[in-house]
């Protein structure tokens, strides 16, 4: 079972990254980490099975619940589509396990960063029967480097 306290980011499907990171910068008073992009990074739906994406994202600075912007190639990251992917993160010691556990809730997998055969990679989406709310699975793997990231300098 996922616990509120491992939640650690609100995920923003964006459609100009640095554009979105100077409006809600200004608005909400946060700053960011530096961009960074994956190119290619691995990612795994239902509809295209396994093929590379490009992805640029980046965090506040602010928490211990902090913002992610995401800006990416698939129409999964697609702003004016919905569902999108905005979500909200949690952290996993078991992602595989954590993904197959609500699906057997009835919870619907929209992407991740690898197969099922391959245990869903580090990152993993999902939708629950009612919809309403995307939640990202994020293996504990990844804490060292997002916290390096969120305290990087440009």
């Amino acid at each position: 079972m996922l616990k509120m306290s491992d939640c650690f980011h609100n995920g923003i499907a964006v459609a100009d990254i640095h554009s979105a990171r100077d409006s809600l910068g200004q608005s909400l008073g946060v700053e960011w980490s530096p961009v960074r992009s994956f190119d290619p990074l691995p990612f795994w739906t239902p509809e295209a099975g396994e093929h590379e994406i490009v992805v640029h994202a980046c965090y506040s600075r602010e928490g211990p619940v902090h913002l992610e912007l995401c800006q990416g190639s698939s129409p999964f990251y697609d702003p004016a589509q919905l569902p999108d992917s905005r979500h909200i993160g949690f952290w996993t010691e078991d992602l595989a396990d954590a993904a197959n556990t609500l699906q057997s809730q009835g919870w619907r997998v929209l992407a991740a960063g690898a197969s099922p055969d391959d245990g869903y990679g580090l990152i993993c989406y999902l939708m629950p029967p009612n919809g309403g709310l995307i939640i990202e699975l994020v293996g504990t793997a990844l804490q060292p480097v997002i916290a390096e990231w969120v305290t990087a300098t440009e």
